[in-house]
C-alpha cells in the first residue's frame, strides 16, 4: 500500500545514512591498518591472525571507496522535488518518481512502488553507528596497548614485576630521579649514572645515533638476611632504608610458572624450633635476561634492593633487581652452608 506524506519525503535520511556508513567503514579500515602498522596487535591477537586484519582492513577500505562513487553518481542523478512534475502533495510514488532514490518497484503492479514498512525514525541508524564506532574510539584513546598483554595481566594479579626496559626508562626520567654521574666518550656516546627516589641506580647509555638503552646497577653489596627483607616490607620506615642498597642472598631458585625466564622466586627455610615448623621465606628476583636454571638449584644472587606493591592489596614485597644475569651463580649442592635460616 502506498502512504501518505506532508509533501514529497526527503532523500535526506537515505543518504545520510549512506554518508555515516561509509565514513565509519573507512574509519575502521584505516584502523586495522594502522593496528598492523605499528604492531599493536600483537596485545590481542597472535601474530597469524595480523596479516589477515591487514588483508581485511584493506578490502573494506577498497569497498568504501567504490560505494562512495556509488553514492556520489546516485546523488547526481537526484531531480529536485521542486523540478518534478509528477511530485504533487500526497502523491502516490511510481517508478517515474525519481526524488526518492533506494524505493523498490511494486508487484503486481510495476507502475505502483509498495510502501516497503519503512520508517523515518533515524534512531537506530545512529545507535547502529554509535557500536560501530566504538572500535575507531578505542584506538584513538591508545588502545589496545601493552596493558592488555599477558605479562600485564599476570602483574595484575600480583604474579609479576619485572622492570620492563620502558619502565626503567620512565624510572631515568622522572623528575625525581638525579644525575649522580655523567661520561662522555670519544665518539660522542653519553653515560650516565642515576639514582631514582627509591634509591635504585641506574645506568642511562646514549649513543652517537640517539639510541637509548637502560640497565641497573648493582654496587659492591653486602649480605642480608632473607627474614629482614622480608620484615622491612611491612615497615614504611624499613623499605625506606633498605631500597637502593645492594644485597648478596643465597637460596633456593624457583621459576615463575608460565614467566619469561626473566623472573624467579628465591626461597629459603625459616626454622623456630625445629625442622616440621619450617616456614618458606621469599624474595622476588628480576633479571634482565632470561636465567638458565633448575628448580631447587641453590644460588647466590646479588642484587639491588627495591619493595613493589602487590597490585590491589595494601602490602609489599621484597625485590632484587639484577644488573645482569651473570649475577646469579650457581653454588654445588655439597658447599651449602645452611639450609635453613634462623
Amino acid at each position: 500500500m502506498a502512504h501518505n506524506h506532508a509533501g514529497c519525503q526527503s532523500p535526506r535520511d537515505y543518504f545520510t545514512e549512506q554518508l555515516l556508513t561509509i565514513l565509519v567503514c573507512g574509519g575502521l579500515a584505516f584502523v586495522a591498518v594502522q593496528l598492523y602498522r605499528y604492531d599493536m596487535l600483537r596485545h590481542i591477537l597472535a601474530p597469524q591472525f595480523h596479516l589477515p586484519v591487514l588483508i581485511g582492513g584493506i578490502a573494506v577500505f577498497g569497498l568504501v571507496v567504490l560505494r562512495a562513487v556509488a553514492v556520489w553518481r546516485e546523488a547526481g542523478a537526484l531531480v529536485p522535488v521542486s523540478d518534478d512534475p509528477t511530485c504533487q502533495q500526497n502523491h502516490v510514488h511510481t517508478a517515474s518518481c525519481n526524488h526518492l532514490p533506494g524505493l523498490p518497484g511494486g508487484e503486481p503492479d510495476p507502475n505502483l512502488v509498495d510502501d516497503h514498512g519503512h520508517s523515518h525514525d533515524m534512531s537506530w541508524m545512529f545507535a547502529r553507528m554509535l557500536i560501530l564506532v566504538f572500535p575507531i574510539a578505542l584506538f584513538s584513546l591508545g588502545i589496545p596497548n601493552s596493558g592488555l598483554s599477558s605479562e600485564a595481566q599476570r602483574k595484575a594479579l600480583g604474579q609479576d614485576v619485572s622492570l620492563d626496559p620502558v619502565m626503567l626508562k620512565e624510572m631515568a626520567k622522572a623528575k625525581t630521579t638525579k644525575v649522580e654521574e655523567e661520561s662522555s666518550a670519544s665518539d660522542g656516546a653519553v653515560t650516565r649514572t642515576l639514582r631514582t627516589e627509591s634509591g635504585l641506580m641506574i645506568r642511562e647509555m646514549i649513543a652517537k645515533d640517539g639510541t637509548e638503552t637502560y640497565s641497573v646497577i648493582a654496587q659492591g653489596g653486602e649480605e642480608m638476611r632473607f627474614n629482614t627483607l622480608t620484615e622491612a616490607a611491612f615497615d614504611a620506615d624499613k623499605r625506606k632504608s633498605y631500597a637502593g642498597q645492594t644485597a648478596i642472598m643465597e637460596g633456593r631458585f624457583n621459576p615463575i610458572a608460565g614467566g619469561s625466564g626473566k623472573e624467579f622466586t628465591l626461597f629459603r627455610q625459616k626454622m623456630t624450633c625445629c625442622g616440621s615448623d619450617a616456614v618458606p621465606l621469599k624474595v622476588r628476583i628480576v633479571s634482565p635476561q632470561a636465567a638458565d636454571r633448575k628448580y631447587f638449584d641453590w644460588v647466590r644472587v646479588k642484587g639491588v634492593v627495591q619493595f613493589r606493591q602487590v597490585p590491589g592489596q595494601d602490602r609489599y614485597i621484597p625485590v632484587l633487581m639484577l644488573g645482569d644475569v651473570t649475577d646469579i651463580q650457581l653454588i654445588p649442592n655439597d658447599q651449602v652452608k645452611n639450609e635453613y635460616e634462623f
